[in-house]
């Protein structure tokens, strides 16, 4: 699976997710303070799955019906 990992849950998760095979890109690679729906934008265009922290995707993608592949939220650093 494709993955891209928000900068608040890089670590350990990312960690284990390269180590089973996974794609995985970290946000903290390219622009650690890049905003959420530039990430989000990012996602879409490589059909990766957002894994975040941070519940402001949930009102972006949910209530405002923003394009997406899918996000978790993790509770894992």
């Amino acid at each position: 699976m494709k993955f891209l990992v928000d900068v608040n849950a890089s670590g350990s998760l990312a960690d284990g997710l390269v180590s089973s095979g996974h794609d995985v890109i970290q946000v903290a690679d390219k622009d650690s303070r890049m905003q959420d729906d530039d990430i989000r934008c990012w996602a879409v265009r490589e059909q990766r799955i957002i894994i975040t922290t941070d519940r402001d995707f949930e009102e972006m993608i949910w209530r405002e019906g923003k394009e997406h592949c899918g996000v978790l939220r993790s509770m894992i650093k």
